[in-house]
């Protein structure tokens, strides 16, 4: 055998080798080499302020809020199913019949929904909804006569959101949220509430397999 035939094999074997080691055209296209996760399972933190529409809330209509979602793919395209936990609280003064009252008040979500989201490069636009249920606490301590009330309630309703993440990483990601809430009525130390609620969140969160 000549060296240039040698040679050819070689070349030959090297390309073959090459064509099997290459990715394949018909890989997941929601995974490129390069690139966010955009369609994987994601998990997501959120901090930010959940503010009430119903002035009767008072000095508690404005709470701090805590969220967790996670997104599950159901291979329908751009579509997830999604799930939520959100827990905002508050608490101040008032004087109320000439007594120093101390007031808390608590909201627990747990939501379920779907989620639509699409990448534009680092940016990954979406938008949800989906139901919930919320929980309401509203605790009030008169400090003078150590006396306490605390009363409860439970409401459905429906939310809306959208927001916008950046990809950090391929993996890790940064955004904000707007996610409005709209509930029942509820009945709070006497009081007829709206639950309807507004909520603006910073996210960080990862995307994996």
């Amino acid at each position: 055998m000549t060296r240039l035939s040698t040679g050819a094999l070689v070349l030959a074997a090297l390309a073959t080798l090459g064509c099997a080691a290459s990715p394949s055209q018909d890989l997941d296209p929601v995974r490129p080499p390069s690139g966010p996760i955009v369609l994987a399972r994601q998990l997501s933190f959120g901090a930010g302020v959940l503010s009430y529409e119903d002035e009767g809330f008072g000095d508690l209509d404005d709470q701090r809020v805590f969220t967790i979602d996670y997104c599950e793919p159901m291979e329908l395209g751009a579509l997830r199913l999604e799930g939520g936990l959100h827990w905002a609280y508050d608490d101040s003064h008032e004087t109320v019949g000439g007594q120093d009252v101390r007031l808390r008040g608590r909201t627990f979500d747990a939501s379920v929904g779907v989620n639509l989201s699409q990448s534009f490069g680092r940016l990954r636009p979406y938008f949800g909804v989906g139901g919930s249920l919320l929980f309401l606490e509203l605790r009030a301590v008169d400090e003078a006569t150590d006396t306490v009330f605390d009363d409860d309630e439970v409401t459905a309703g429906a939310y809306a959101k959208a927001g916008m993440l950046f990809q950090v990483t391929r993996t890790a990601h940064v955004g904000i949220e707007f996610r409005h809430f709209e509930g029942g009525d509820v009945t709070l130390e006497g009081a007829d509430l709206d639950t309807s609620n507004d909520e603006i969140l910073f996210l960080l969160g990862t995307s994996f397999e």
